[in-house]
């Protein structure tokens, strides 16, 4: 029988994006994710009103991207105790890596593409 790997011998930097991937790979983190990047810095009731899920429900999955270091959360008092998130560096550095810039040229002969394959 076959010993299982030592995860010692993984790249510590490969483990983490693995993480990191497997965090985004939920339509309600990836969701949460894009929001965050697109608003610069929200407060959580915000993103719950903004996705329409339930709040108990949108923070686990808030956790699981803060666990993957991809957002960062701050505590604010204005009045009462407001919490709010943000990409943190490497959330920034995984959206340019998944999502990277495209020419417009390439952009039309995509939609070129799928306009044909859909005839």
């Amino acid at each position: 029988m076959k010993t299982t790997p030592d995860l010692e011998d993984v790249d510590p930097e490969l483990l983490e994006l693995l993480r990191a991937y497997t965090a985004l790979d939920n339509p309600i983190r990836l969701k949460a994710y894009l929001l965050i990047r697109d608003s610069g810095e929200v407060p959580f009731h915000e993103i719950t009103k903004a996705m329409g899920v339930e709040s108990g429900l949108l923070a686990y999955h808030l956790g699981v991207l803060k666990a993957a270091n991809i957002i960062d959360m701050r505590y604010e008092r204005v009045g009462r105790e407001i919490s709010k998130y943000r990409l943190s560096k490497r959330g920034e550095e995984l959206y340019s890596a998944l999502f990277p810039r495209r020419t417009k040229a390439v952009g039309r002969a995509r939609k070129t593409a799928v306009r044909l394959a859909a005839q």
